[in-house]
């Protein structure tokens, strides 16, 4: 392996160090396990206290609960060889727990958005549902169905019911992790619960419940403040530092990319788009090691844009300062599809198809640091399995091209 491939390593490998989710226990007042449920016309309604709760008092509350559905292509539906739960939604139950108060925000903020601070920027949670899984119930594997351009994520609660199984398994990278809170609130003699905050579009399941019950609250993270061109100030060392650190490095090599050229970053995660998504806006609703990459690049005085990257038919590749209506019709390309979108909307072909010997092209040759994980399709692929049916919003592959000067400008800053 020569010198710049060893650099090349130490890049990829500064990027994977941030993970998907983050977890923990909190501490709360004991009356803040109180929940209210079952209103009635007269006002009346049930209660229980969840940190006192008797296996017979959960299973009353479990028989309240609507049967949970989840999304599988654009519409909602109820099978219970996929998904078995109960829901209450938000209309359906009051409870205690005040989730501004925790300080479970702040924690999810310093630890899953790898150290950003931004007075301007930060963290909306929108309360969701409340989950019972009993005994036997699960959900398989799936992703989170994004409800807005700016949501980046979910937050879980797990209250202090007894319960054994039911570990949420969050994939990502071809890792998995687990998050067990029968076993992380079991130590405790006091009143807590367990949290754990993870990216939408990251896989996640809900493995068998096998004795108990699990109770949760579901919150969807949004940024506050929505899409700007800018990102927040980075104060965190560590991961940021050995990223610099490794670029830095690379670019100090005069043979690599001599002449200046294109570094392209595959995004690490996908990202809530449709035909009207500003990539340029894009840059503030960036996750993790994606939004710590554009900033490190910034930082050092590189010139960074998201692109969308089409490979139709594996024809090559085009990338794109917009997105195409994926429910749009392209209709049926006579010529290479490259080509039709490189001179009638707009693209940059960075790849010509291996099959086409037309040598009358203008090529922007990319040198690919991360590979994409996907190309973004030309019409719509919806969530295949999410919590709900895909509205408004897909999931999209993004591109970061990074430009970078020729050795000589690279050695003078």
């Amino acid at each position: 392996m020569s010198e710049i491939d060893v650099k090349i390593t130490a890049v990829k490998n500064a990027i994977r160090k941030s993970r998907p989710m983050c977890s923990g226990t909190c501490e709360i007042p004991p009356d803040q396990n109180v929940l209210v449920y079952g209103f009635q016309e007269d006002g009346t309604a049930k209660w229980v206290d969840l940190l006192k709760a008797t296996p017979e008092q959960l299973d009353v509350v479990s028989a309240a609960c609507q049967r949970a559905t989840f999304g599988r292509n654009k519409e909602d539906v109820f099978d219970e060889t996929y998904r078995k739960a109960g829901q209450m939604s938000t209309n359906d139950f009051r409870i205690g727990f005040n989730l501004e108060k925790s300080g479970i925000i702040d924690a999810v903020y310093s630890q899953l958005l790898d150290g950003f601070s931004d007075p301007d920027k930060g963290i909306n949670a929108e309360l969701y549902k409340l989950n019972i899984y009993d005994k036997g119930s699960f959900f398989k594997a799936h992703k989170d169905t994004p409800r807005g351009q700016n949501m980046f994520g979910s937050l879980v609660i797990v209250f202090p019911t007894v319960h054994a199984g039911g570990a949420l398994l969050v994939r990502h990278d071809n890792k998995e992790e687990a998050f067990d809170s029968s076993k992380m609130l079991a130590p405790f003699d006091t009143s807590n619960v367990a949290y754990i905050a993870f990216y939408g579009d990251v896989e996640h399941e809900v493995a068998v419940v096998e004795s108990g019950h699990r109770v949760t609250l579901t919150y969807n993270l949004y940024f506050a403040g929505g899409p700007s061109a800018s990102l927040p100030k980075m104060t965190s060392a560590g991961t940021a530092n050995d990223l610099q650190s490794a670029l830095v490095a690379l670019l100090d090599e005069p043979n690599f990319l001599a002449d200046g050229g294109i570094l392209g970053f595959g995004m690490r995660y996908k990202y809530p788009v449709d035909s009207n998504t500003n990539l340029r806006g894009m840059k503030s609703l960036l996750k993790g090691a994606d939004a710590l990459l554009v900033r490190v690049c910034e930082e050092i005085g590189l010139q960074t844009s998201l692109k969308a990257v089409y490979s139709p038919n594996d024809e090559g590749m085009v990338m794109m300062d917009k997105i195409l209506d994926p429910d749009g019709d392209m209709g049926e390309f006579e010529e290479s599809a490259t080509d039709v979108l490189s001179r009638d909307y707009g693209g940059e072909m960075i790849q010509a198809p291996e099959w086409d010997e037309e040598e009358e092209r203008n090529i922007t040759a990319v040198k690919w640091i991360t590979p994409m994980s996907a190309r973004t399709p030309l019409r719509a692929t919806y969530i295949a399995y999410g919590n709900e049916h895909s509205i408004e919003y897909v999931y999209g592959d993004l591109a970061l091209m990074v430009h970078v000067p020729d050795a000589d400008s690279r050695g003078a800053q």
